[in-house]
């Protein structure tokens, strides 16, 4: 059940509720304690697991599966998402700085290219985690993928929203902290693995993961590099390269 007047998951059958103090058989009246709206308990629960993520990532993780809670990681991977879009708007801003305004980047790449370049790239990479997982006899559900890796996606963000200052700061700076948080995307994925199928400890397990990452680049860079975002670019592409032959 939850509290009616702040939101916060209490046990069932509670007069008192553990956060905010409220009698909630006074609030609640005959029917018992009232479900708060799906976005307060939502937003309620994002602000627990935080809590208790920066505690113990691990554990905050695997609580999260034991509940099924979809929403929590739902909200992070959206989170993630203004922050993929946002970093490619610090690129593009620079690059319209050391041109003066001349070489301008368009609406499409800044936007569309990163909201594609997140989209296509995490829904490979789940898909890809949980083929790996059933490769190793997992019995985990895609459900589990996903949970698993939006809970840790949010160093990922914020490392994307600091890429973003990064960038107007200097091009290189920003390329560098791009490779960083490519690099904690891997590393963190390590951790989402472990969540869905059996612990890394055979080479096969850590080839597999390997693989998925592999993969998942290699098909994100063809399908936007080869296809989407130059389809999307109202300027040749050919425009940046030019730019950072002189970094």
């Amino acid at each position: 059940m939850f509290c009616p007047k702040c939101g916060k998951e209490i046990p069932d059958g509670s007069a008192f509720c553990s956060s905010c103090g409220t009698n909630v058989n006074t609030m609640s009246g005959p029917g018992g304690a009232a479900k708060p709206s799906a976005a307060g308990a939502a937003f309620s629960g994002l602000g627990g697991f935080l809590k208790n993520y920066f505690a113990s990532p691990v554990q905050a993780t695997r609580n999260t599966l034991a509940k099924g809670d979809l929403a929590t990681p739902l909200i992070l991977l959206g989170a993630q998402l203004i922050a993929c879009i946002l970093m490619f708007l610090g690129f593009s801003l620079k690059i319209g700085m050391m041109t003066y305004g001349y070489a301008e980047v368009p609406f499409q790449f800044w936007f569309v290219g990163g909201l594609l370049s997140e989209v296509v790239g995490v829904i490979i990479f789940m898909g890809l985690l949980f083929g790996g997982a059933k490769i190793l006899k997992s019995g985990c559900t895609f459900q589990d993928v996903v949970i698993a890796c939006g809970c840790h996606s949010i160093f990922i963000t914020i490392l994307m929203v600091i890429d973003f200052f990064c960038f107007l700061i200097s091009m290189p700076l920003g390329l560098w902290v791009m490779i960083l948080t490519l690099i904690l995307w891997v590393a963190l994925g390590v951790s989402s693995f472990q969540m869905v199928a059996p612990e890394l400890e055979s080479g096969k397990s850590w080839l597999i993961y390997l693989g998925v990452v592999a993969v998942t680049i290699v098909l994100t860079l063809l399908i936007l590099g080869e296809g989407l975002l130059p389809a999307l670019m109202s300027s040749p592409v050919g425009m940046f390269s030019s730019i950072f032959a002189n970094l």
